[in-house]
């Protein structure tokens, strides 16, 4: 049961503990994510649809969620074009935050999914081996570990309230398998589409809940 604190009307209290929703929201489109070439820490900007898609999904959660407090982003220009569109609609103004940032895969960087199947075998590589990081790039722990830490970092800050988070693809796709089948990887299952929405609800007190996964609503 959820119930309104009286001294504090932002307050959700779920069986007495606050209550912390997320929703958290995939960049829009990027030429590379139409080429399918990983751009883990690599800047690239959105392109003409995902600059469309950005504004769809900020009018969208504007209407739907007008108690939203605090936007955080990925500081890469295609979160925060992404965050900045709904920090429109809401009038707030998204927050650089690096924990968010995509899963950056150094030497790798820049190169097709195909490449990485075929010739890199990366993915068989962190299949097998949760630590394994490429030449100047991360592991997929230290991903969820700073996903994690990021998250709580946040919902310590804003106890009760609704934050807009703005990530990455892969990045919080980790940070869901971590939480919903106990490991980072494999992660496809929560791979979300670009400004995709997922509403996670994260009592203090309680293990937290998906509330729902990849709206695309707005593109439709």
């Amino acid at each position: 049961m959820r119930l309104q604190n009286p001294g504090h009307p932002c307050l959700i209290l779920v069986n007495g503990s606050a209550m912390t929703t997320f929703l958290m929201i995939r960049h829009g489109e990027t030429n590379a994510n139409k080429e399918q070439l990983w751009h883990g820490s690599t800047d690239t900007a959105l392109n003409s649809l995902g600059l469309t898609q950005a504004d769809n999904m900020g009018r969208k959660l504007g209407e739907k969620y007008s108690a939203i407090s605090k936007i955080y982003a990925s500081p890469l220009s295609r979160t925060m074009k992404t965050a900045s569109a709904l920090g429109k609609v809401i009038d707030k103004m998204p927050v650089a935050f690096a924990g968010l940032r995509e899963y950056g895969i150094g030497s790798f960087e820049g190169q097709s999914m195909a490449a990485l199947t075929d010739e890199h075998s990366f993915f068989a590589s962190i299949s097998s081996d949760q630590d394994y990081a490429p030449k100047g790039g991360e592991s997929i722990n230290q991903v969820r570990d700073r996903m994690l830490a990021g998250l709580g970092q946040i919902a310590a800050q804003h106890r009760g309230e609704t934050i807009a988070l703005v990530s990455h693809g892969a990045a919080m796709a980790i940070l869901l398998a971590a939480l919903f089948q106990g490991a980072p990887f494999p992660f496809d299952d929560y791979h979300m589409s670009n400004t995709g929405i997922t509403q996670l609800d994260w009592p203090d007190t309680h293990a937290p809940t998906l509330v729902s996964f990849d709206d695309t609503s707005h593109l439709i």
